[in-house]
């Protein structure tokens, strides 16, 4: 088994939260049902546009500084690659 073939400690969580989730469904079909319909009238009722105008006046702040600090890790890889340096040869010409 090779380092690709080895599933993510995320990957793990969520695989094990959606067999628990199938096995409560499997044994409590009522109750699944009576939660999701909870849940969809909760999230139904929430005030969205109240809430979505704060976050995106706060992602669109920042955005920029995020995206600046992505270029710099970014420059930075690349100027400290480990490629070999080329030799340079030089050709006299008559």
């Amino acid at each position: 088994m090779n380092a690709a073939d080895t599933p993510h400690p995320a990957e793990l969580c969520l695989q094990r939260t959606l067999e628990r989730t199938e096995d409560f469904v499997r044994r409590e079909p009522t109750k699944a049902v009576g939660a999701a319909l909870g849940a969809g009238l909760a999230l139904t009722l929430l005030p969205t546009r109240s809430m979505v105008k704060p976050l995106a006046i706060v992602g669109a702040a920042m955005l920029p500084p995020i995206l600046v600090g992505l270029g710099l890790i970014k420059a930075f890889e690349l100027c400290f690659q480990n490629t070999p340096l080329k030799a340079v040869t030089t050709t006299d010409s008559p």
